[in-house]
């Protein structure tokens, strides 16, 4: 932003600090000027971004065939400069087959997994010996391991699997399409209880299930690789917490949603396409709408010493997984990993430790995190 930083830009190590918060008596709907040059209003308040998120006139795609404005990078933020009506259509298609995927019974079906999967990661981890990158000999892995467990793919081809994630996340897509495509046809041909072969019965087809899958692995992977990072590193800021979560692991869920509200690190780009009142403001039609849910999390008049880290914290109605339709449909796969990966970290690795001080580097999309996680034990 020019002449500000927004929240989610902060360094890891100044996000939570008091002196960089928005106060609440300051206006909460105001006009900013994006890195791209373009006029757009950010939106701070609890309340405000709450009520935003439920308005049917702000969507994800420019209604208008001029240009779009732009929150950043304008070549992502094209993407959304669409036909509003086929955007609409398509993210209530896409919801109205995924939501069944995440109900709260496969999840408690997929616990078992998840632990037996973050307990092998740990094996290794340990076998290797220190010092090793938290990241990319744990977490990434791991986290490629759960979602292939979680679309379906064969215990002997997970690790397989995995690779080609990783490989797709670099920008070879091809392998990953081909072994997914391959996937769905043979559940296609002998149906199972997994998320493939449900995707497949619906009759979408085998290219759409392939897109779809797709998209759970790689709308899923940064954001849980970043909120295992900032869990575990404000965890490291707190160890009263991380004594109270390994002396009751029964106190690890309400940890974890005080570490999502801490580490919440997202501001979603909509645009009016109509007039809207919001803050005391006007929105005009086309406007750019920036949704600080990070800011949110720490309104002071919603949560109480906003800035503090507070392990029993109830309620905790933090916003980082959205709001209503826009409500992250991974949310409790997330939980389950946040979950069972820090509580394996805590009683397995209880010394764990950054191997010397983190770099100042950051990477472009690592959320302010450092571009590596060296740590020892």
């Amino acid at each position: 932003m020019t002449g500000e930083m927004m929240a989610s830009d902060l360094p890891f190590d100044q996000r939570r600090c008091p002196h960089l918060r928005e106060p609440r008596d300051g206006p909460v709907v105001r006009r900013i000027t994006t890195p791209a040059g373009d006029q757009a209003w950010l939106v701070t308040g609890y309340d405000e971004v709450r009520e935003l998120l439920r308005e049917p006139r702000l969507g994800r795609s420019h209604p208008g065939e001029q240009r779009a404005r732009y929150a950043g990078d304008p070549t992502y933020d094209q993407v959304m400069a669409a036909d509003h009506d086929a955007a609409d259509a398509m993210h209530a298609g896409v919801r109205t087959l995924l939501k069944p995927q995440f109900a709260a019974k496969r999840m408690q079906d997929l616990r078992p997994r998840v632990v037996e999967l973050t307990e092998q990661a740990a094996d290794r981890l340990i076998a290797a010996g220190a010092p090793a990158d938290l990241r990319e000999d744990f977490s990434h892995p791991l986290i490629r391991l759960v979602f292939a467990e979680l679309l379906g793919v064969p215990p002997a081809e997970q690790q397989q699997c995995a690779e080609l994630m990783r490989l797709a996340g670099e920008g070879d897509l091809t392998g990953l399409g081909g072994y997914l495509a391959m996937s769905a046809v043979a559940k296609q041909a002998a149906p199972d209880d997994t998320m493939l072969s449900r995707l497949v019965a619906t009759g979408i087809g085998i290219e759409q299930t392939v897109q779809i899958a797709m998209l759970v692995q790689f709308a899923g992977f940064g954001a849980t690789s970043k909120q295992i990072d900032y869990g575990w590193l404000l965890l490291r800021e707190h160890p009263e917490a991380r004594a109270a979560a390994a002396a009751d692991p029964d106190r690890l869920p309400d940890i974890v949603e005080e570490l999502l509200r801490l580490s919440g690190s997202l501001s979603l780009p909509r645009y009016a396409r109509a007039a809207i009142k919001a803050g005391g403001e006007v929105i005009g039609e086309g406007d750019l709408v920036l949704l600080d849910l990070t800011r949110a999390n720490y309104d002071g008049e919603v949560f109480d010493d906003p800035t503090g880290f507070d392990a029993g914290r109830s309620p905790n109605r933090h916003m980082t997984f959205g709001h209503g339709v826009w409500t992250c449909l991974g949310a409790p796969l997330a939980r389950l990993l946040l979950q069972t990966v820090l509580g394996t970290l805590l009683t397995r690795l209880p010394d764990l430790a950054p191997a010397a001080a983190l770099p100042d580097e950051r990477g472009p999309l690592s959320g302010g995190l450092p571009v590596t996680l060296k740590v020892t034990w």
